[in-house]
């Protein structure tokens, strides 16, 4: 059942081998086995990968019966017999099989479609195509490829056609065989080593097929020859398309087939995708199109994102359909490209964040094919999807960067999502998922989105535009879905029209826009079955959406039917469910456990249950709306239906169960290797509701009541009875939920079904496969503990289930082995157990099997196990296993083969570790005397076996023997040594000389030892030091002379080596280290003083080498640690503070770092260690260890605490320093956690009012604020604050001094949250605090400020307190403020102003506020200095007194000049502060000029008009800032026409233009000033503003008149500066044509004429002085480049621009027929050209090319003298040879350019008989023919030709014959030898061969051109004047008869055969009756005929434009594919040996 299968199933490979053959099916398969073996031996291809990583395996190396249908083994082998194969055919599955593949793997770089199509026509015209494009030589390698090619095509043409009656889709497949021929020959020449290969396979496969098709009569003889038959065909198939799709992906470089990513984008379930895919709603006529000017304000707006906002039912999916099915037509002249996401709340797993964004870059991939960047990010993102790391959200978030890549383009594209509101996982997700929208919409401007949704609770964006789709706004649309829904009813119809409208309106009115409910309400009317019904139906239409779906549901038998299970698994449902799926379900009975009867109409049957509260849609049922759903989930269990939703779920999940135990019960057995999908999918196919239960039925058994969350679940009876026990059903599991979600997602899921089947059925083969699935799943994840375990468990019941010496079992016990491999076990616990277990069950088994002989694997599983005895210290146990492993070694390689040796030593080591065995002393003497046997000295072996031995002796205490063995051996070695003196052999001594002085040591012989000492050092005392290992060896001696007590001769060792670490920068290595510890412990014990100065970094060392070998600390140690602690802080070299602290602290504070016991501090120094332990702490948080840190902070608190009084200031700073720690790395509730501890602790011993309890509280109470920390509703910075501002504040009505931060903390918090009646009341209290404690509190006049304008703010703007509340807080406000800073104090007459400014609110009290202002200043009048503060203050007091004035009920002369007088001072203070272009000043001198507007006289006029001059030089001269200088003139040209003096505002901006612009000062007397000469271009946008705004937007532009004076300003300075600096005249000439063309585009005529001139003088002196021509001609092409240069262009090149204009003007020229002056000018232009070395770039080349083309008059009516004529055939012939001698320094591509202009080209340089270039050319055109694709096959032949004719002209015969040769070659294979290109060329050739003497082979080109006119073995067309071809190339034959003086070595009698056929087939026609016969033609007197004549016209272009073409390849599959030219005339008429089949051999 589960047998899968790469290409069919016809037979198994045991079936084929077994049956009896025939002599058909041998000749077949022998045939086909043959030549797939020879594909395999010629490296045809290797089967592509199907994954990733798979290895390709080659496709020959398998027989071909096997290929066909071969199993993969992932289950089970099962056998398919012939008879199952009858329905489908072979052939048609393996073409499905090829189709598929190639759509998959191949679409993304191929035209599959095409390559479907492909004919044997359309294949062979693609070889002749390339055929005469390449023109192989005859015999090559391309050459051989083409004809084996063609043949074989032709050949599987003719098999096709003979089986075509027999198998089916035949045709299909050679149309597939001749496309993947073309892909691989696409590949080109290149490859021609891998393509003749593959093609050669193919042709020999081929050769069979003629003798097959001879016995066709034979070919439906029996069903065994017709099935051969169709092996032979996909043998061919599968090999040409495996060869065809590795090579192409070879060549692209595919990592993944587009149809995987496009897989894995869309949902695995293909009824979603159905869904997605067609789920659109449908739309009543005319609706919508009101959303058309939305979508088109929103298209042209600034906005990136739409919100349109609805309620249920609105037509949000409707309106969504429309949008889309809207933007593919442009939007105004705006098209987008759109992709749209509808979210639907019944499809639960697409509501999902991931598939969102996976479904909308699906829609772009398919949008954009060829996007390689986005494939490609694409491919990678797919490729983490399969790590073990990979989660959803991490693969979300990559999808979302490759969705924002792949929107970074310059198309408009539009997002269109519906149902926004529908998103798993609430308003966070929905949220989350627009702000990526909006994210992305923002970054990209060619991105704009549409959102539709349901309202949220809070809004999301405020940027979005916004739509809010009501009642009213869709009326329109709601009269016509009631309209149309009604009219189609004839009791509705047939009434009047007024009355039906008025029946529509009363609906629409009714339903107040909610679609739903509309339509509810129609179908209810719909079903009236009279006039009067409907009229009453009418009447009494339910009121409400609820009270009409309840009718609906009221008319449903609920209870009694169907109906209630169909709606309850509807609303269970993780998608929709279809019919099918339905029908299952309701076919299927869990009470009596049987499958009930069938039911025939499943849609109807629907209908009458459900009625209109589901719909039915491409077979899908789907409940009909939200509303509806909500409805039935709300409402329908309260009543009699019960319908609870856990019940639905279980009900569900049990039928679904039920019918898999009912249908699905084919027998499986367990495997470890997964079924691949399309195995899978047949069942799915098979079985409705089988891929339902599979994918989905995990989600129901969670949602029922029988689930646990703790695992103990309780499934029904029922539910246990028909839970499918099945193991296909785990397989099929594994398979889908590994495809459909993350590996982490699918082991949750196995886990689950892991558990519900242990519960229904304890062991049982399908709890063994899910053990092996969840086992396998986490042993990709590479978690192997897990895996481990599943693993154990899976081959625990694998002994009951399957047998204990299974396949399986055994493959489970060594996963198991695999997955525990890093495990490191050194005692028995469970671990060691289970591998134990698992080892001695793979041991029997292989013993099992091999029955008891001796086996490699048994060797080296045994080998395993004794290492497990060794690792858990069980060494007897190892002894014994090494035993049975050595005796089995010397059995299978002999007692002395390296194997056993190596098992010999394993003994060994086991006997050392352990007590005495049996033979343990013979084992170890033994592999003593083999190893000095065999071994040399130095061996590692070797020694270790001498040592063992040595070891043995002294145990044995046979000391003198043992001596005697280490003494010897030392006395080899050192002998060795001194023969072979490398560092590693004196290693391996000295280990030695160690072994023998620790051997004398431990036996009393020390004064021998230090003997041995003394002289090993003396021998390498003096030895350079120059590696760390002979370091190390080194300090091995120095350290045994220390324990000797040889302390001198020690240190001297350690000192030879600290220097060399010194010398070498590896003071830091753990040895130099090592050996500085002992330098300092040796000094210190023989009293020597180290003197070697040392840095910073030895003291650090050697220090932390004293902390670490020392057992107290010091107060000097402690200080220096804190030193240069501080220091490496400082440095931020965290680790070496660690380091250092962490070495203290141990010998300080040892509990610290074991965290043992109760923390305490330490007896001493406990200041000093909380300080490095913190300081620590702070280390390693900034090296991220904040585990560690925590643990340190931890610690010092809880030790301080435990130690100290609670009221100790170190137990408060401790938890402040661990609060704010944790405070940093985010971790609030442990820092509020501590805090409370430490606040409760201070409020029950010190009391509320302490310090260190304020201090907590303000502690936590800021925390809590900063970082808004709630409980529900309640901040809890308020409790804090609260707890302090009440407890401080008991019984008083002001603040206490420590409270009042509490109170601001609270006022804060109240404002935040608008609490501002809380707010008011602090506030309150503030201020009687200020009034009543102000100075008691010494408070700041800030702070008092600020309490005022705060308190205020609240009464007024939020509590909305009475004026005289205000006034009263004022004027204390006052008060206090005199009170306490005194009555001039700057806050003291601040108050007092706002006392004023408070009275001018109230008509009544504004004459006190006036009387305050002018005391305030008359007062301040007398005052000898002012402050900053009070001027301020002063001006401000001022200005309001004047609006006082101007404001009062009575305003007269004297209070208007009051006023003035005010303003005016006003102004000149603001103005003196802040400079005249200061906002303020400019609106005071606004103010100002209307007041002297008001006032009215001519006097008060001219004040103002020179106050605003003034002003206006004074910002023009001054003023830098652009904004600052372009408010101003605005405002100051206001002012004019304010004043209404605009003609002297147009006077004065004239004459500052003057002097800005051209520094004309000679009018500033007479206009009364004289602007600064410094003045730079900043003044443009004063006097662009002041214009604008005289004469307004609709007369001149600011931006127009300002790019204007810009331009013309910079081009004069410009040009100016570049004249004066005498830069090149290049700069000058460049500059001042830009000025020439500007000044021309704005009509300056004269300027441009003056500026001309004197250009032109300058360039006849400089660059025109090389133009020789007349005066007149060089001012006309002066002019030219002029023009030419003053175009806006960058990067302009003088040589360049003159040669370009130069040459067009002269093309003009030549189109007018004015030759002349074309002449003069292209002299001149040519002349300036070549002395500047203008071509100098491909592109003034090409141009000069043209030009040379234009002056012969190519193209043209030429009508010019003979004279002239010659001139410019001159002139052309000099460009061109320059243009050439430049291309080929330039390297120019001329094959690029136009056909038709190198036609002419090739044309120009045959006129003008320049066969040297000619030749060039025409060799450059010829050798790039292969990349020109769009010159066509005669356009090649012709450039051939030409070439030939090039190199026969220019000498080079041999060449030219060769080449045309071979083109003959290749026209004669396609367009056949009768062409007439074909004779035309051969005459050419004869031609070229009389031309160099060879007669004879001129002879044998006509000869072999006559016999194919009269031959019958060509099957071509004869030429149409047939006879008078004959008659040529007989004369032609007879002129080189005469030539060579006869036949030469042929007899007469062969050519008068030849005669007599041509006077049979010609004799009749009468040209050819002219023709001499052979017997009478003289010797001698040939004439010119034949004679080779060069062309007059040299063009390629248009020479048989008359001639038709006829692929002769066609005729040749036509006429049989082994006749034809190839059997007879080769090129010169000789006979070829063979045909083309042993030439291609």
């Amino acid at each position: 059942m589960f047998a899968s299968r790469e290409r069919g199933s016809v037979k198994s490979a045991k079936n084929a081998g077994d049956r009896p053959a025939t002599p058909q099916s041998n000749g077949v398969s022998t045939l086909v086995k043959q030549n797939a073996d020879a594909a395999h031996a010629n490296g045809v291809a290797s089967t592509p990968p199907k994954q990733a990583g798979a290895t390709p395996q080659p496709i020959g190396s398998r027989p071909a019966s096997s290929r066909v249908a071969s199993t993969s083994g992932a289950i089970v082998t099962t056998s398919t017999s012939l008879s199952e194969t009858s329905e489908v055919s072979i052939l048609v599955k393996s073409t499905d099989e090829v189709s598929s593949k190639y759509q998959s793997q191949l679409s993304s770089v191929v035209n599959v479609q095409d390559l479907y199509s492909e004919t044997l026509e359309s294949f062979l015209d693609f070889i002749a195509t390339d055929r005469l494009r390449r023109v192989p030589h005859q015999g090559s390698r391309w050459d051989k490829i083409l004809r084996m090619a063609e043949h074989f095509a032709i050949r599987i043409s003719h098999y096709e056609e003979a089986v075509r009656g027999m198998l089916s889709k035949s045709e299909e497949a050679a149309h597939i065989i001749w496309g993947s021929c073309r892909v691989l020959l696409q590949m080109g020449p290149r490859r021609s080593d891998l393509l003749e290969a593959t093609f050669g396979v193919l042709f020999k496969m081929s050769l069979e097929i003629p003798i097959l098709l001879r016995n066709r009569k034979l070919f439906a003889a029996n069903k065994e020859m017709k099935q051969e038959l169709g092996l032979l065909y996909v043998e061919i198939l599968l090999i040409v398309t495996d060869a065809t799709i590795h090579y192409t992906k070879t060549e692209r470089g595919i990592t993944y087939d587009i149809q995987i990513i496009r897989e894995w984008l869309a949902p695995k379930d293909p009824v979603l995708r159905r869904l997605l895919a067609n789920d659109e709603a449908s739309r009543t006529e005319y609706t919508c199109e009101w959303f058309e000017k939305h979508l088109m304000n929103f298209s042209k707006s600034q906005n990136d994102l739409f919100r349109v906002i609805g309620g249920s039912g609105c037509g949000k999916s409707v309106l969504a359909t429309w949008i889309v099915e809207r933007l593919q037509r442009p939007l105004g002249r705006k098209s987008f490209d759109v992709v749209s996401v509808k979210i639907a709340a019944d499809l639960k797993t697409e509501a999902r964040s991931f598939n969102i964004v996976k479904r909308l870059l699906a829609q772009i991939l398919e949008q954009n094919p060829g996007n390689v960047i986005l494939y490609n990010k694409l491919c990678d993102v797919f490729k983490k999807s399969g790590r073990n790391d990979a989660t959803t959200s991490g693969l979300e978030e990559d999808l979302w960067k490759v969705l924002d890549s792949a929107l970074s383009t310059d198309r408009d594209m539009m997002i269109v999502i519906d149902g926004l509101n529908h998103m798993a996982g609430g308003e966070t997700a929905i949220k989350g998922i627009y702000d990526k929208l909006d994210e992305i919409c923002t970054k990209r401007k060619s991105v704009k989105c549409i959102v539709l949704t349901q309202p949220p609770s809070k809004p999301f964006s405020q940027s979005a535009k916004y739509l809010s789709i009501e009642p009213k706004t869709i009326h329109e649309d709601m009269y016509q879905f009631i309209y149309h829904g009604l009219n189609s009813y004839h009791h509705f119809h047939d009434r009047k029209e007024d009355e039906k409208q008025s029946i529509v309106h009363r609906l629409v009115d009714h339903v107040k826009g909610n679609f739903i409910f509309a339509g509810l309400i129609i179908e209810s009317l719909r079903k009236e079955k009279s006039h009067s019904g409907f009229t009453e139906a009418l009447k009494a239409h339910p009121k409400t959406l609820h009270e009409a779906i309840e009718r609906h549901v009221s008319r449903l038998e609920v209870p009694k039917t169907h109906s209630s299970l169909i709606l309850s698994w509807l609303l269970a449902a993780e998608r929709p469910l279809t019919l099918s799926e339905l029908k299952c379900l309701l076919e299927t009975q869990i009470s009596n456990e049987k499958h009930a009867e069938k039911i025939h109409n499943i849609d109807d049957d629907i209908h009458a249950k459900c009625g209109s509260l589901v719909v039915i849609n491409d077979d899908i049922v789907r409940i009909r709306h939200i509303s509806i759903r909500h409805y039935l989930l709300d409402h329908l269990h309260h009543g009699s239906s019960r319908l609870h939703l856990q019940d639905c779920q279980r009900d569900l999940v049990t039928r679904c169960l039920a019918y898999v135990k009912y249908h699905f019960t084919g027998r499986m057995e367990p495997t470890l290797e997964r079924p691949e999908p399309r195995v899978v999918e047949k069942h799915f196919h098979k079985h409705h509701l089988l891929e339902y239960t599979v994918r989905y039925w995990t989600a129901h058994f969670r949602a029922c009541n029988m689930f646990d969350a703790h695992g103990a679940h309780k499934p029904s009876t029922e539910f246990t009875k028909l839970f499918p026990d099945s193991v296909a059903f785990v397989l099929m599991e594994w398979t889908c939920w590994d495809l459909q979600y993350t590996l982490i997602e699918a082991v949750e899921m196995h886990l689950l079904a892991l558990k519900v089947r242990k519960t229904v059925m304890k062991e049982h083969e399908s709890v063994l496969q899910s053990l092996m699935t969840i086992a396998i799943t986490y042993e990709k994840l590479s978690i192997f503990v897990e895996a481990s375990k599943y693993y154990y468990q899976a081959s625990k019941i694998a002994q009951t289930v399957v047998g204990r010496y299974s396949q399986i079992t055994t493959m489970l016990a060594s996963a198991y082995l695999k997955c525990t491999a890093s495990i490191t076990v050194t005692e028995r616990n469970e671990v060691s157990n289970c591998k134990e277990e698992m080892i001695i069950l793979i041991i029997s088994a292989e013993e099992h099997h091999h029955h008891g002989s001796v086996s490699k694997e048994t060797i080296s599983w045994k080998k395993m196990l004794a290492k497990l005895y060794k690792d858990i210290k069980e060494i007897a146990l190892a002894v014994a296993i090494q035993h049975e492993i050595y005796r089995a070694c010397a059995e299978l390689y002999g007692e002395s083969s390296s194997e056993t040796m190596d098992v010999y030593g394993g003994l060994n080591i086991a006997l050392s570790q352990g007590s005495k065995g049996q033979n343990w002393e013979e084992h170890i003497l033994g592999a003593f005397v083999i190893a000095e046997k065999t071994m040399k000295v130095i061996d590692r072996r070797r020694i270790d076996a001498t040592l063992r031995l040595f070891e043995m002796y002294e145990i044995q205490k046979n000391l003198a023997r043992a001596e005697e063995i280490i003494v010897t051996f030392l006395q080899k070695i050192t002998y060795f040594c001194l023969l072979h003196p490398t560092t590693e052999h004196h290693q391996r001594k000295i280990e030695i000389i160690m072994v023998y002085v620790r051997f004398l040591t431990r036996h009393s012989r020390k004064e021998e030892a230090k003997h041995i000492l003394r002289g090993v050092w003396c021998e390498y005392e003096h030895q350079e030091i120059t590696t760390v290992e002979w370091a190390v060896t080194l300090k091995i001696i120095a350290e045994e002379l220390k324990k000797l007590s040889l302390l001198t001769v020690a240190l001297s060792v350690f000192h030879s080596i600290w220097g060399y670490f010194k010398k070498t920068g590896k003071k830091s290595h753990v040895e130099g280290i090592s050996v500085a510890i002992y330098i300092a412990e040796i000094s210190q014990e023989i009293q020597v003083t180290f003197t070697e100065e040392v840095v910073l970094e030895e003291v650090y060392e050697l220090t932390f080498t004293q902390i670490t070998t020392t057992t107290k600390i010091e107060t000097s140690t402690i200080t220096t640690c804190e030193m240069l602690s501080t220091y490496f802080a400082n440095k931020e070299r965290w680790s070496d503070v660690v380091r250092i602290c962490d070495a203290v602290l141990k010998k300080l504070w040892g509990s610290l770092a074991t965290g043992q016991g109760t923390p305490s501090l330490p007896k001493d120094f406990y200041a000093e260690a909380i300080k490095l332990a913190t300081r620590q702490a702070y280390c390693h948080y900034q090296l991220r260890h904040i585990e560690k840190a925590e643990h340190l902070y931890v610690y010092v608190y809880q030790a301080s605490k435990n130690s100290l009084r609670i009221g100790d200031e170190t137990v408060f700073q401790a938890a402040k320093e661990l609060i704010e720690f944790y405070e940093s790395i985010g971790m609030l509730e442990k820092a509020l956690k501590i805090g409370k501890e430490l606040q409760e602790s201070y409020l029950a011993t010190l009391g509320v009012s302490h310090s260190l309890t304020l201090e907590i509280l303000y502690l936590l109470g800021n925390l809590s604020a900063k970082h808004n920390i709630r409980e529900g509703e309640f901040c809890r910075a308020e409790w804090y604050y609260l707890e302090i501002y009440t407890n401080l504040d008991k019984g008083l009505d002001v603040c206490h001094k420590d409270a009042i931060d509490a109170a601001m903390g609270l006022i804060r918090l109240y404002r935040k949250e608008s609490r501002w009646v809380d707010c008011q009341k602090v506030y309150g209290c503030i201020w009687r605090t200020v009034m009543k404690r102000g100075k008691e509190y010494a408070m700041e006049a800030d702070f008092v400020d600020n309490a005022y304008h705060n308190y205020i703010f609240v009464l007024e703007k939020k509590v909305k307190e009475q004026y005289r509340v205000l006034v009263q807080v004022s004027v204390e406000y006052r008060d206090v403020c005199i009170e306490l800073y005194g009555r001039h104090a700057e806050i003291s007459l601040k108050a007092l102003i706002q006392l004023a400014a408070m009275y001018e609110r109230s008509e009544e009290k504004r004459s006190e506020a006036m009387k305050i202002y002018e005391v305030f200043v008359q007062e301040t009048k007398s005052w000898s200095s002012i402050s900053t503060s009070i001027t301020t203050i002063l001006v401000t007091t001022k200005s309001r007194l004047a609006h006082l004035y101007l404001t009062s009920t009575t305003v007269t002369t004297e209070t208007v000049t009051k006023a003035i007088v005010l303003l005016t001072e006003q102004f000149e203070h603001t103005k003196s502060q802040h400079g005249c272009s200061h906002h303020t000043t400019l609106e005071q001198l606004r103010e100002l000029v209307n007041l002297h507007k008001r006032q009215g006289s001519q006097q008060t006029i001219t004040v103002a008009i020179r106050t605003i001059r003034t002003c206006s030089v004074e910002v023009i001269t001054k003023e830098t800032d652009y904004m600052r200088l372009f408010d101003a003139a605005v405002s100051f040209a206001n002012n004019y026409i304010t004043l209404g003096h605009v003609k002297e505002a147009h006077e004065f901006l004239y004459e500052m233009r003057r002097q800005i612009i051209f520094r004309d000062f000679s009018s500033s007397d007479k206009c009364g000033f004289k602007l600064d000469h410094s003045i730079d271009r900043r003044s443009y946008v004063f006097l662009v503003a002041f214009e604008e705004t005289l004469k307004g937007s609709k007369v001149i532009s600011f931006s127009s008149v300002m790019a204007d004076l810009l331009t013309e300003t910079i081009l004069f300075e410009m040009y100016t500066q570049a004249v004066k600096q005498n830069t090149s005249f290049e700069t000058i000439l460049l500059r001042g044509a830009r000025l020439r063309a500007f000044q021309k585009h704005m009509h300056y005529d004269d300027e441009a004429k003056r500026l001309e001139d004197d250009l032109l003088v300058m360039f006849r002196k400089g660059m025109g002085s090389s133009i020789t021509t007349s005066q007149t001609v060089t001012h006309r092409f002066f002019i030219i480049l002029l023009e030419e240069l003053g175009k806006d262009q960058p990067d302009l090149h003088i040589i360049n621009s003159g040669w370009i204009a130069g040459t067009r003007a002269v093309h003009s020229q030549i189109e007018h027929q004015k030759w002349q002056d074309a002449l003069e000018l292209a002299t001149a232009v040519w002349q300036f050209t070549k002395a500047h070395r203008g071509l100098h770039n491909h592109e003034n080349i090409q141009i000069g090319i043209k030009l040379s083309l234009a002056l012969v008059g190519r193209g043209q009516d030429r009508k010019w003298d003979h004279k002239l004529y010659e001139q410019m055939l001159e002139m052309s012939k000099t460009i061109l040879r320059e243009c050439f001698e430049a291309s080929r320094h330039h390297k120019v591509k001329f094959a690029e350019m136009d056909i038709k202009e190198l036609n002419e080209l090739v044309g120009v340089l045959g006129q003008q008989q320049n066969f040297t270039d000619l030749e060039w050319l025409l060799t450059l055109l010829w050798n790039s023919r292969d990349e020109q694709t769009s010159w066509s096959s005669s356009t090649i032949i012709w450039i051939g030709r030409r070439l030939v004719e090039v190199r026969f002209a220019h000498g080079q015969q041999d060449s030219a014959i060769s080449l045309l040769e071979d083109i003959i070659y290749n026209i004669r294979r396609v367009w056949g030898s009768l062409d007439r290109a074909t004779l035309e060329m051969c005459t050419l050739l004869s031609e070229l061969y009389t031309a160099a003497g060879r007669h004879k082979d001129a002879m044998a080109v006509h000869e072999g051109c006559l016999y194919g006119l009269v031959s019958d073995e060509l099957d071509e067309p004869m030429p149409k004047d047939a006879g008078k071809v004959a008659t040529a190339h007989a004369e032609f034959l007879k002129r080189g008869y005469q030539r060579n003086g006869g036949w030469g070595d042929k007899e007469q009698s062969n050519y008068m055969d030849m005669w007599s056929q041509l006077q049979t087939h010609f004799g009749k026609d009468e040209s050819f009756k002219s023709v001499q016969p052979i017997d009478k033609w003289p010797t001698k007197g040939a004439d010119n005929l034949g004679i080779y004549v060069a062309p007059g016209n040299w063009e390629f272009l248009g020479q048989d434009a008359s001639e038709k073409h006829e692929n002769v390849l066609w005729r040749l599959e036509r006429g049989g594919y082994d006749s034809g030219y190839e059997s007879g005339k080769g090129a010169k008429g000789t006979e070829r040996k063979g045909n083309v089949d042993a030439d291609v051999d």
